[in-house]
């Protein structure tokens, strides 16, 4: 089956701006502004109604309430415009605001959506799930519902809202879905110390994530916040850009009637959209860099375009400007190319083998880099593995999440420790601050004995092991008394064939032992 997605759609969401206050006559005016301003024309076509909408009448039927008066006429409204239509619901019984969710209704419901011209349900899982398992079954149920209807009507998912913090980076959601969000809410700041997530929370997520992107499947950053006053320039460019290299749905959220020049044309950036657009629909893989500690760390991304160029980006998430490079050779293509800058379209380099720059705080630079006879498969050779044995670094930028945030004790840490073998450990596992590994590969599925590197100088602890969100056991690791040394514990681990997540925690009390790293073995 082709997938419904073959890019990451673009359009508008109310609930940033609006949240419950949007109105029928509001969303179409907003399309009138978009159709105005030049956003429609530049790619963003789906105006989404968000929560609030719904009501059921005596029958048990959706329909909408006063705010929204005939939701059928407001599809005809966008449809006439060129847009497409947008909509919210639930699983559950509620949704996140407490109106009327789809559990029970599903079929009624997707057929209640066909007839209105819907074409893109955003479903948003707002109580708690008893488990990863639970949320497939319930999004599968919509899912079947919607291509039961006929009509191709995108499923956009949520597994993360209610009590689920988490799970959308624990298990690749495309069996149920054409995009799933990967991290929880996004707030309209950089950082975010609790909830809502900043744009470095994410990007430090959602960066990891490139090995289960691809067309039909995408990973959904959340919407963007570009004009609505809570970023700099800056970091309203590293925003907009890091959504473009990471394949995520670029959803607008600020009015489109109201939003300030320099905000406007980032939104329309035709360079940047491009790469987002890109018909190979891949998304950035993470092939440098370091994680945040004590404000400093960068990340270096390439992904790969339908053309044969490279998009190579290189993200300053901290606080204070930094000189960063990358080269050609650091994704296997050999030769020079052509830089050309993302943001003004400006030739930076010249037959260049590679850039150094300075990016400031929280900024990125991103540049397409045209090299004749760049291999077609770099990108293949970059992230398929062999079949043999794998290590993975528990500090790795290209596959780690810590649960949590990256400084003081609030969450799972990255510290450095001479003695571990990648220069760095995670710590202060355990209660809610957990650790994940994504990308985790096995050529074959199995029971695999895993090998866990690890440091404990106090008395024995423990540490809980998730596969893909699912199947927890618990684990004991020695403590010798000694934190200036590394040991090993080999858990036998269930791997599905490709790629899987791991996750560390610890639900007993106390703390997990600082991870070094893992190392799985040949699964071929």
């Amino acid at each position: 089956m082709t997938p419904l997605l073959q890019v990451p759609p673009m359009g508008w969401n109310a609930w940033n701006t609006y949240g419950c206050n949007a109105t029928q006559s509001l969303v179409e005016s907003v399309a009138d502004s978009m159709a105005a301003n030049g956003m429609r024309d530049a790619g963003y076509r789906y105006v989404n109604v968000d929560d609030c909408w719904m009501t059921r009448d005596a029958n048990g039927h959706l329909t909408g309430n006063s705010n929204y008066p005939d939701l059928k006429a407001l599809g005809d409204y966008l449809h006439a415009r060129g847009f497409k239509f947008g909509i919210y619901e639930s699983p559950g019984a509620k949704t996140c605001a407490g109106y009327s969710g789809s559990a029970g209704h599903e079929v009624d419901d997707a057929n209640t959506f066909a007839s209105w011209g819907v074409d893109y349900l955003k479903y948003d899982y707002c109580e708690s799930a008893s488990s990863i398992a639970a949320q497939v079954t319930d999004f599968a149920k919509m899912r079947g519902a919607l291509q039961a209807t006929g009509r191709p009507i995108v499923l956009s998912i949520n597994p993360n809202s209610g009590s689920n913090t988490g799970a959308g980076v624990v298990r690749a959601w495309g069996d149920v879905s054409d995009q799933a969000r990967s991290t929880e809410d996004i707030g309209n700041q950089w950082w975010g110390q609790s909830w809502p997530n900043g744009i470095a929370n994410i990007v430090s997520e959602n960066a990891t994530l490139a090995w289960r992107a691809k067309p039909g499947t995408f990973n959904d950053a959340d919407m963007l916040e570009v004009g609505n006053g809570g970023l700099s320039t800056t970091e309203e460019q590293t925003h907009f850009a890091m959504w473009a290299m990471m394949a995520s749905p670029l959803i607008a959220s600020v009015n489109p009637a109201t939003v300030n020049a320099t905000s406007l044309a980032l939104l329309k950036n035709p360079r940047l959209i491009a790469i987002d657009q890109d018909t190979l629909g891949l998304q950035a893989r993470v092939i440098g860099g370091s994680r945040l500690v004590n404000s400093s760390g960068s990340l270096v991304l390439a992904k790969p375009l339908s053309n044969g160029d490279v998009a190579l980006a290189l993200y300053n998430g901290s606080d204070s400007a930094q000189t960063l490079g990358t080269s050609l050779a650091a994704v296997g293509i050999p030769g020079t190319g052509t830089w050309t800058d993302q943001y003004t379209g400006a030739v930076t380099q010249s037959g260049a083998t590679g850039i150094s720059t300075q990016v400031p705080a929280h900024g990125t630079a991103v540049y397409r880099v045209t090299a004749p006879g760049a291999p077609a498969g770099w990108y293949s050779a970059l992230i398929n593995p062999t079949a043999g044995a794998h290590g993975y670094e528990a500090e790795d930028p290209a596959r780690s999440i810590v649960a949590g945030r990256w400084i003081s004790n609030s969450g799972a840490v990255f510290s450095a420790c001479s003695f571990c073998s990648g220069g760095m450990k995670v710590g202060w596992i355990g209660g809610t601050n957990k650790l994940h590994l994504n990308g985790i590969y096995a050529r074959n599925a199995g029971t695999y004995p895993v090998t866990v590197q690890y440091v404990n100088g106090g008395g024995d602890r423990y540490a809980t092991i998730w596969t893909n969100g699912e199947n927890p056991q618990k684990v004991s690791f020695h403590g010798n008394g000694n934190w200036n040394s590394t040991q090993t514990a080999t858990v036998p681990l269930t791997l599905n064939a490709g790629y899987n997540a791991v996750t560390f925690g610890n639900e007993y009390g106390g703390w997990a032992p600082d991870l070094d790293s893992v190392s799985v073995p040949a699964t071929g």
